[in-house]
Parts: C-alpha cells; sequence; structure tokens
C-alpha cells in the first residue's frame, strides 16, 4: 500500500538513525538460541536498523526489502552483508524451511492489503524451519489513538510556527486524498494514520485477531509486548501501546492438523 512512500530519499534517510526498541532488544537476548549461529532472514530491513547486530550473532544473514531505496542503503553501510530487493508476498528465491528466524521489524506487515499480509504469512511460514521462530510488531487497533485528524500546532517563534503549518496542510492536503480508502470490520482495519504527515494506510488488528490469525496460518503465539517492553496476554489492557510485539513459532503440519480437528 505505501511502496512509493519507502522509496522516497526523505523516509530512507529518516530510519537510518532509528535504534532497536526495548522489546527487540528484549527477544534477540532471549530468543538468541534461535538466532546465533542460525540463519536469519531480516524482511523489511529498511535502512538497516536491525542489521549491525543481527549480521554479526547470526551465521547466515539476508536482508530483504520490497524498497530499491533501502536496499542500496543497506549495501552502502554493510559491505559484504546478502541484501536482496524482495517482497514477502513472494519470496521464491528462497528454499522451503531455509531460515531458523524470520523477523519482519517495525511494522512493515502494516504496509500491504489484507489478502497480501496473508500471503506474505504463507510464505513466511513456508522458509521457516519446523519450530522455527517468527518475530514481528503490527500496529495495534486498541491503541486509544490510533484514529486522529490532522492539528495546528502553535509556537510563538514565527519560523516554528510557519514550519507547523506547512506541515499541517500536508497532511490535510494527504488526508483528503487517503481517508475514503480507509477499512473498518470485526477482523482489522486500515486507517490513515498520523504517520508521514497523513500519506501512509495503514493496517491494524488487535492481539486477539493477530493470535487468531497467526493459528489460521500454521503459527503459535509464544509471547507478546508492549511498546515499553511489558509483556501482555490476550486481556491485558493495551490502550497506551501503539503497537504489539509478536513472537510465534512455526507448528509442524501434524500438530496443525490436530487443531484443526478439535476446532471442528
Amino acid at each position: 500500500m505505501n511502496k512509493k512512500k519507502y522509496e522516497s530519499k526523505s523516509v530512507v534517510s529518516s530510519y537510518i538513525n532509528m535504534r532497536l526498541q526495548n522489546p527487540e532488544v528484549m527477544i534477540i537476548v532471549k530468543y538468541r538460541e534461535y538466532i546465533s549461529g542460525k540463519h536469519v532472514l531480516d524482511i523489511g530491513c529498511g535502512s538497516g536498523r536491525t542489521t549491525a547486530i543481527l549480521k554479526n550473532l547470526s551465521s547466515g544473514y539476508i536482508g530483504i526489502d520490497y524498497s530499491l531505496e533501502m536496499i542500496e542503503s543497506c549495501r552502502k553501510r554493510f559491505e559484504g552483508v546478502r541484501f536482496l530487493h524482495g517482497d514477502v508476498r513472494d519470496m521464491s528465491e528462497f528454499k522451503d524451511e531455509e531460515f531458523d528466524c524470520v523477523i519482519f521489524s517495525f511494522n512493515g506487515l502494516d504496509s500491504i492489503s489484507h489478502d497480501d499480509r496473508l500471503k506474505g504469512l504463507e510464505e513466511i511460514r513456508r522458509v521457516l524451519k519446523q519450530d522455527g521462530l517468527f518475530v514481528f510488531s503490527s500496529h495495534n487497533r486498541n491503541h486509544r489513538y490510533a484514529i486522529s485528524c490532522p492539528k495546528i500546532e502553535l509556537s510563538r517563534t514565527p519560523c516554528k510556527q510557519a514550519e507547523y503549518l506547512i506541515r499541517f496542510f500536508k497532511s490535510m492536503r494527504n488526508r483528503l486524498k487517503n481517508k475514503n480508502q480507509q477499512v473498518f470490520n470485526e477482523q482489522y482495519a486500515i486507517i490513515n494514520d498520523i504517520a508521514h504527515n497523513y500519506a501512509m494506510l495503514t493496517y491494524y488488528i488487535s492481539k486477539t485477531h493477530q493470535v487468531s490469525q497467526l493459528k489460521a496460518k500454521g503459527f503459535e503465539t509464544v509471547e507478546m509486548y508492549n511498546t515499553l517492553g511489558n509483556m501482555l496476554n490476550v486481556n491485558s489492557d493495551d490502550k497506551d501501546s501503539a503497537w504489539i510485539y509478536y513472537v510465534a513459532k512455526k507448528l509442524n503440519n501434524k500438530c496443525r492438523k490436530s487443531i484443526a480437528r478439535l476446532e471442528v
């Protein structure tokens, strides 16, 4: 949904100096056995925010992104590291069960449509080894500020006020362009949120529906964290967390069939 935006130089440069978030550090430390000396696929690697630590821990790191500008940025920053211009919806360049761990960080899965998201989950499951680890984050539909509208910021400094006005008018223009493309249903929502001055459409889902979605695609949710790094369950209050971090494992076919029989 947002490929063009992620290929703009301004967005690429804004991602270069981003650091790992607390829940990501906690997950990497806790599940290091799935990363250290293992084959790791870093989907949506962006400008290399997660590359530095993952390439040093793993024995076979590959980063992919559907933004060619992001990939070129990574190749300049990390010589000798393998980066591919790729798409989670079709990862035919990889063999079945090639990776011990797949990471799709910083809500990257939320930038494609619902149907494409399901295709992406199927591809991730295919390239993961049995009992392999899948780590990702996704925007939280229960967040108190998930739905918002552009607002004018105020400043006593004329230059700053002019900057705020320009940003407001950009946001209003983008909002008028995108608001009619929003989707709201029981399972998920696609919301024109505040990101990049309302220039994007973003997938939002609750913990309950995300766990169900993962289960339907052959994953077992192991843990969930809020943006502060606090562990959650499906009933936890999560209104202050803009997105949720999920740790899931690939169910083997035997377990998947057993679950399916129990649900019939």
